[in-house]
């Protein structure tokens, strides 16, 4: 994966781009993604099935996204700028 990485470093923002284009579209790429939403499912059924959950009223809710919402307006802010 290194060598990867430092290879696509080299190379320019338009090839970059058609270098994820590519790997996005690969069946291997696809397949890991498949692989990862099939494991949180998982793990999502079986939390459900034992108990391990939460219920939130609508301003809960809209508290709690507002919250997710800004941690990730914050970790954006503070990573640093690709050119």
């Amino acid at each position: 994966m290194e060598k990867i990485k430092a290879f696509a470093a080299r190379l320019g923002p338009d090839e970059q781009v058609e270098l994820f284009r590519w790997w996005v579209d690969s069946p291997a790429f696809k397949r890991g993604q498949l692989a990862a939403l099939k494991r949180e499912l998982a793990r999502g059924l079986d939390d459900l099935a034992n108990g391990r959950y939460q219920i939130h009223d609508a301003a809960e809710a809209a508290k709690l996204a507002e919250e997710v919402g800004q941690y990730g307006r914050e970790r954006l802010k503070n990573q640093p700028q690709n050119p």
